[in-house]
C-alpha cells in the first residue's frame, strides 16, 4: 500500500492556477524530493495533501484512504509528521518544555527527553524558544514534526538557517527515517541536499511535475554533458568545435558544455592531438534542475 498517492491534483487562487493537475506517489521507505523555482507550487501541493487548504480537484489517498476537503481523521493525523517551511513556537517556553507539550499529544510518541535528544538540543533544554539561533529552532521544529513517530513525513525546507554541521546530522537522521519505512516528502532549494537524500526527485514548474525520476535519471535529461581538457586550442577554436554551448577557463583547464558530447570530443582530438586530461561528465544537479525549470516542454519520466 502507497503513503501517499495524488491524481489529477488542481488548485487556483483568484484565477491564478498554482497547481494544474500533479499526480504524485510515494512508498513507505522512500525519500521524495520536489524541487522547483518559488512559486512552483510545492507549499500549496503539501498543505492541500495536510488539508490545510481545500484543492479545487483531484483525489488525495493517504494510506489508501481516500481524503475529501480538507477533513482529516485524529487517528490519520495521528501518522502525520509535519514541518512546514515558517513555523514557531512559544517565545517563553524552554526547549524541554516545547517538546514535553508536544508528547503529552500522542499516547504512542516520543518522550519529552527523546525529543530533545533528537534535536540534539540536550545542553540548552532549559533555553527559551525565542533566544535560539536559527539552526537551533529548526532543529527542534524537525525533532516536533517526528513526536508521534509518524509513518509519513513532510519536511518543508527543515535545514534552511541550519551551518554545515547541523544540516548534514539532519540529513543523517533523514536516512534512518527511511530505514525506518518512514515515508519523507521533502522541499528544499539545496540541490546537494535532494541529491544526497532522494530516491526521486520531482520538479514542480508553474504547477506541473515536469520531470520525475532517480536524481541521476534528471541529470540524463538534460541536452549536454562537461568536457573538461587541457588544450592548445584558442577559445574561438573551442568554441567553434561541434555541440559546444559555452566555455570556461579554470587555470590550464577547460570546461566546455556540448550538446553533443562525442562530436565535440572526436573533433577536439582531430584539431589537437595534444589535448591532455580529457574528461567527461554528466551536468551536475544544479544545471539540470535550471535546464528542466527553464524549459517550457515537458519531459516524461
Amino acid at each position: 500500500m502507497l503513503a501517499l498517492e495524488v491524481n489529477h491534483l488542481t488548485k487556483a487562487y483568484t484565477g491564478n492556477v498554482v497547481l494544474a493537475g500533479v499526480d504524485i506517489s510515494l512508498a513507505a521507505g522512500e525519500v521524495l524530493c520536489l524541487l522547483g523555482p518559488n512559486g512552483a507550487g510545492k507549499t500549496t501541493f503539501i498543505s492541500a495533501i495536510l488539508g490545510l487548504v481545500k484543492a479545487d480537484s483531484g483525489d488525495i489517498h493517504l494510506f489508501g484512504e481516500q481524503q475529501h476537503g480538507i477533513t482529516r481523521s485524529r487517528a490519520l493525523r495521528q501518522q502525520l509528521g509535519v514541518m512546514m517551511q515558517i513555523g514557531s513556537l512559544s517565545a517563553n517556553l524552554t526547549v524541554f518544555e516545547q517538546c514535553d507539550l508536544f508528547s503529552s499529544y500522542y499516547s504512542n510518541g516520543y518522550s519529552a527527553s527523546e525529543l530533545v535528544a533528537l534535536a540534539g538540543l540536550e545542553d540548552h533544554s532549559k533555553q527559551r524558544f525565542g533566544r535560539l539561533s536559527g539552526g537551533q529552532k529548526q532543529r527542534l521544529l524537525f525533532a516536533l514534526a517526528l513526536a508521534a513517530k509518524p509513518k509519513l513525513v513532510f519536511l518543508d525546507e527543515p535545514t534552511l538557517g541550519m551551518d554545515v554541521e547541523a544540516r548534514r546530522a539532519l540529513w543523517q537522521q533523514v536516512r534512518q527515517l527511511r530505514q525506518q519505512g518512514v515515508a519523507v516528502v521533502l522541499t528544499t532549494h539545496y540541490l546537494e541536499e535532494a541529491e544526497q537524500l532522494a530516491d526521486r526527485i520531482a520538479v514542480l514548474n508553474k504547477g506541473v511535475v515536469v520531470a520525475s525520476g532517480s536524481p541521476a535519471e534528471l541529470k540524463a535529461l538534460t541536452r549536454y554533458k562537461v568536457i573538461q581538457c587541457e588544450s592548445a586550442l584558442s577559445d574561438q577554436a573551442l568554441l567553434t568545435l561541434p555541440g559546444v554551448k559555452h566555455l570556461q577557463r579554470e587555470q590550464s583547464l577547460c570546461i566546455l558544455h556540448s550538446s553533443h558530447a562525442e562530436c565535440t570530443v572526436k573533433a577536439l582530438l582531430l584539431a589537437d592531438d595534444s589535448v591532455r586530461q580529457l574528461e567527461v561528465r554528466p551536468v551536475a544537479l544544479e544545471q539540470a534542475f535550471l535546464q528542466l525549470t527553464q524549459s517550457n516542454a515537458t519531459i516524461e519520466e
